[in-house]
């Protein structure tokens, strides 16, 4: 209620001020934990940092101790330095296509003993693919697939052949931010993973591409799932979890 009142009688330039001097304050806090924690000036790297370690978009209503994580578009590495030192005991795979977002993923996460960096793109095949900027700033690169014979950027990755390699039975979190990505994601193949994920944290997209979440929402036995909201993320957690 608070919020609301707040929110009708407070300018949304000085809310906006207020948010960027506790994000601020926040950085130099977590650049003293982290070091290194590197965020670059003029980019979109401040609002990635403020979602996750200010609003908390990534809290969990659950109490677990996971194993596995894949960090699906890990971005400069900002959700992996949330998954690591939340949960120091688990193995982190953080994948990112784009070379100057994963070259600071690298710097991130370079001293975090529980996380493999990847360089190249989830999708639901082995596949080439093209990073596409859309300008929408650094958070906004896309991947999409070329014929064998054309120009690529990357190699495509899938995420059961991921949880082959782990040597794990099961993802207990799946983080997936790939730009319009999940809907190819979700509408081919999903089933040989998804039976073995516990936890998905997605941001979806059909402002980018339209179906994002019918792609998504229909690969679902909705009857054995929990649904959430976490600002721009829904969270899908497995009813067992809840009850165990």
């Amino acid at each position: 209620m608070i919020k609301k009142i707040l929110k009708t009688i407070v300018p949304k330039s000085v809310i906006e001020q207020g948010w960027k001097i506790i994000t601020k304050f926040v950085q130099v806090t977590y650049s003293i934990k982290f070091k290194p924690l590197i965020i670059r000036k003029n980019t979109t790297d401040s609002l990635v940092f403020r979602s996750i370690f200010v609003r908390g978009e990534f809290k969990l209503p659950i109490t677990i101790k996971p194993k596995f994580i894949i960090d699906g578009g890990a971005y400069t590495g900002l959700s992996t330095l949330y998954y690591a030192t939340k949960y120091p005991n688990s193995e982190i795979v953080a994948v990112e296509p784009e070379s100057s977002n994963f070259s600071i993923l690298e710097a991130n996460a370079k001293r975090l003993h529980n996380v493999k960096r990847i360089k190249a793109g989830l999708w639901h095949n082995n596949a080439h693919l093209k990073v596409v900027d859309r300008q929408l700033g650094k958070w906004g690169f896309a991947v999409e697939e070329v014929a064998e014979e054309q120009d690529y950027d990357i190699d495509a990755i899938t995420i059961d052949s991921l949880l082959q390699q782990s040597g794990y039975k099961y993802i207990d979190i799946i983080k997936l931010d790939i730009e319009g990505a999940e809907k190819e994601l979700f509408e081919n193949n999903s089933e040989l993973w998804l039976d073995r994920v516990n936890i998905i944290v997605i941001e979806l997209h059909d402002w980018l591409r339209d179906g994002c979440s019918q792609a998504f929402f229909s690969a679902f036995n909705l009857n054995e799932w929990n649904e959430y909201q976490e600002g721009e993320k829904v969270v899908m957690i497995r009813k067992q979890l809840l009850v165990n």
